[in-house]
């Protein structure tokens, strides 16, 4: 992922909807996928399941810890 430091609190904001919409979406069709019967998933298909969400959670948790420093500074400093 790009420099957070560098970017826009509403870029930030922006980018954590998309990747939590992302999340939701490959969590939906994962569920659909191997809730199918008799329908058979590769090893492969599931790892690839598995390093996007792992992904899209590590993205989520960096943007989040990143405006959570901004807002502490803010109020840090309109004390």
């Amino acid at each position: 992922m790009e420099n957070l430091s560098k970017m826009k609190i509403e870029e930030l904001e922006r980018r954590l909807g998309v990747l939590e919409e992302e999340l939701d979406e490959l969590e939906e069709e994962k569920n659909f996928v191997l809730k199918q019967t008799g329908l058979h998933i590769s090893g492969g298909k599931v790892k690839q399941y598995e390093a996007q969400t792992q992904y899209l959670n590590q993205s989520i948790s960096e943007l989040r810890e990143e405006l959570m420093q901004r807002s502490s500074q803010l109020k840090d400093n309109n004390w």
